[in-house]
């Protein structure tokens, strides 16, 4: 990709949604942190690991288009200097990368928790896939229930469970994909949340309730 970027005189924009957040095995390294020539432009938010009330995003650019980016003035609308000098004495009194740790831990411990509910009280048929990082987790449904029908039952029970940009792709094939998010999620109403998904899909997958 890199390559392909350079010999075509483009750019590529790398949106490292949840970078921060490796729960598991070695970091993935950025594309920006791979280009020798200039022609990746890498963004990223605040929001999601601090808070989203400071509204902070951040964005790496080429050395070439700094030029270019103080023509933009007029459509950019930056946030506030004072939060941005803020972040800025966070970061290099080194509380950021110990906020990130302490996150990282304890968003490890949610997941971890959350992988053993569903193996102890989901059939095999559901399958937890681990993607090391995130606030969420997939599941791989062994079914011939459509994702859009299983979301809907679980929804019917009170549970919010969403699926991919590709759901249309499996509603032919004996799988479905479901993503449950955990991290504003307290790990006592975790195991409510799971039981209830076993009551909703019950029927659809064979399970004794």
């Amino acid at each position: 990709m890199l390559q392909w970027a350079y010999k075509n005189n483009g750019y590529i924009i790398e949106d490292d949604y949840d970078g921060e957040l490796r729960l598991s095995g070695k970091p993935v390294p950025s594309l920006q942190g791979l280009d020798k020539n200039g022609v990746v432009i890498y963004i990223g938010t605040f929001s999601k690991v601090f808070t989203p009330a400071l509204r902070l995003n951040y964005m790496i650019l080429p050395p070439s288009l700094l030029e270019k980016l103080q023509n933009l003035d007029y459509i950019l609308s930056g946030p506030s200097r004072i939060d941005q000098w803020a972040m800025q004495l966070f970061i290099s009194r080194g509380h950021w990368y110990r906020h990130l740790r302490r996150m990282r831990k304890l968003y490890r411990i949610k997941h971890d928790f959350l992988v053993q509910l569903l193996h102890r009280h989901l059939p095999a048929s559901v399958r937890v896939e681990f993607s090391g990082s995130g606030l969420h987790i997939e599941l791989s449904i062994t079914t011939k229930i459509s994702t859009e029908k299983l979301i809907e039952l679980a929804r019917n029970e009170g549970v919010l469970v969403y699926g991919g940009q590709d759901a249309q792709t499996h509603s032919d094939q004996n799988e479905a994909k479901i993503y449950l998010g955990f991290g504003g999620i307290k790990e006592k109403d975790m195991e409510r949340g799971v039981l209830l998904l076993k009551k909703a899909w019950s029927e659809v997958l064979n399970i004794e309730v």
